[in-house]
C-alpha cells in the first residue's frame, strides 16, 4: 500500500539491499535516508563513531564505508539535511534536501527570558502524570532557580558528543576568555554529557555552567533559558573523498538545526559563517572562525541585549511560519512524490501530449 520506502544510513548489509532492490522492482520508490547529517566517508577521529565507520572495530565486511557506497546503487535517492552531502553522492544517486524543522508544538508556549532573570536548572523527579493522575508515576520535568544565578547573561550551547572540534577549532575558546574579563556576570551554558572539553573550560572556572540532558520535547525549555544561542562550527576543509567532490569540512555537513532551534525559541544567536548556516543569515549573526570575530559578535550583543532579544522574539514570528514542521508538512508528500515521479520517468515512462529531449531525458520535460 505504500509508494516510498525509506533507509535510514545503515544501510551496511546484503540482506538491506535485497530489501531495497525487492520494493524497486514491485515499482516503489526507494530512499537512502541521512537524516544525522554525517559525513560518514570522513570522519573526524573526535566522533565516536569514526572507531566504527572508518576504523571498522565491529569487523563488518565489506566494511562500512564500502558498503554504505555500494548501498547507494539499490536506491532511487539520497535524501539529507545538508546540500553538501548531497553533493557529496550525487554521482551516483540522486540527491533530496529535506531541512531538519523544529516542532511548534514544543514551542508554542514558550516565553522570552527578561534581561537579568535567574537561570534555571531542569531534573527530573517522579510524580503524577499531569495527562493521567490518577495513572502510574512518571518522570516530571522540574525547572529550579540556580542558586545565586540573578543578573547573569546566560551563552547558551546544547548538543552531541560530536562537537568536541566544534569548540575546539572555532575561535570561540579564546573569544570567551577576554569576554569573561569584560564580562562578570557572563556565563556559558554548556548542556550535555560531553566531559572531553573540560581541559578546555578550566580556566574559565566558574564562568561555566552545565545542564544535563533532557528529552527532546523538553528542550526547547532549556534553549529558552538562553539570553544569546551559540552555534561554533569546525570550518577547517576536509580533502574531496571524490575527484570533483565538494571541498568543505566536517561541520559544514551538519544540518542548521541550531540556528533554527535558537529563532523557532526567540533566543538571539551567533554562529560560524559556513555553508551550515548561510541560509540563515539574515536572521542571526554568522562570524568568521577567528578569535577576534568571536568576541567583537559576542562583546555587541551583550552591549545591546534589549534590542537584540527584542529583533529575535519578532524574528520568532518568522520562524514559525517558515522553520516548523508544522509549515512545512507539504515538503515531504511533494520531496517523496517528486522522488517516484522521476524515478518513473528514469524507468521511461512518458505522459501523452508531452516532448521530451533526448539529450537531457532524465532532467528536462518541455511541454508540447
Amino acid at each position: 500500500m505504500y509508494d516510498v520506502f525509506v533507509f535510514q544510513r545503515n544501510v551496511l548489509n546484503r540482506e538491506v539491499t535485497d530489501a531495497m532492490d525487492y520494493w524497486r522492482r514491485l515499482g516503489k520508490a526507494v530512499a537512502v535516508d541521512l537524516i544525522l547529517d554525517d559525513h560518514y566517508l570522513s570522519l573526524p577521529p573526535s566522533n565516536p563513531a569514526f572507531e566504527y565507520w572508518d576504523r571498522n572495530r565491529a569487523g563488518m565486511s565489506p566494511a562500512p564505508v564500502p558498503a554504505l557506497i555500494e548501498a547507494m546503487k539499490h536506491a532511487d535517492g539520497l535524501t539529507s539535511p545538508s546540500k553538501v552531502i548531497l553533493a557529496d553522492w550525487a554521482h551516483l544517486i540522486p540527491g533530496y534536501y529535506v531541512p531538519n524543522y523544529t516542532r511548534w508544538l514544543w514551542y508554542e508556549k514558550l516565553i522570552q527570558k527578561p534581561i537579568g532573570a535567574p537561570d534555571l536548572v531542569f531534573t527530573y523527579e517522579a510524580g503524577p502524570d499531569p495527562a493521567n493522575p490518577d495513572g502510574p508515576q512518571v518522570a516530571n520535568l522540574i525547572g529550579r532557580k540556580r542558586e545565586g544565578s540573578d543578573g547573569w547573561f546566560i551563552l547558551g550551547w546544547g548538543g552531541s558528543i560530536s562537537h568536541v572540534d566544534s569548540w575546539v577549532y572555532s575561535g570561540i575558546l579564546p573569544a570567551l576568555e577576554r569576554l569573561f574579563d569584560k564580562w562578570p556576570q557572563a556565563r556559558l551554558k554548556f548542556c550535555g554529557h560531553e566531559s572531553r572539553l573540560n581541559e578546555y573550560f578550566e580556566p574559565f572556572k566558574d564562568r561555566i555552567i552545565r545542564q544535563d540532558g533532557v528529552k527532546p520535547e523538553h528542550w526547547p525549555a532549556v534553549v529558552s533559558t538562553f539570553d544569546v544561542g551559540l552555534a561554533p562550527l569546525d570550518l577547517r576543509p576536509l580533502a574531496p573523498w571524490r575527484e570533483g567532490g565538494p571541498v568543505a569540512s566536517y561541520d559544514e555537513r551538519r544540518s542548521w538545526l541550531k540556528g533554527i532551534e535558537y529563532l523557532t525559541a526567540g533566543v538571539p544567536w551567533i554562529g560560524s559563517d559556513s555553508a551550515t548556516y548561510r541560509d540563515l543569515a539574515r536572521w542571526g549573526r554568522l562570524v568568521p572562525s577567528t578569535p577576534e570575530a568571536w568576541f567583537t559578535a559576542l562583546d555587541s550583543i551583550l552591549s545591546n541585549l534589549a534590542y537584540a532579544k527584542s529583533l529575535a522574539w519578532e524574528r520568532r514570528r518568522w520562524a514559525r511560519k517558515h522553520l516548523t514542521m508544522e509549515a512545512n508538512v507539504n515538503l515531504y508528500g511533494d520531496t517523496f512524490g517528486r522522488m517516484l515521479a522521476e524515478k518513473q520517468t528514469r524507468a521511461g515512462a512518458r505522459l501523452p501530449g508531452i516532448v521530451y529531449s533526448t539529450a537531457a531525458l532524465e532532467k528536462t520535460a518541455v511541454t508540447a
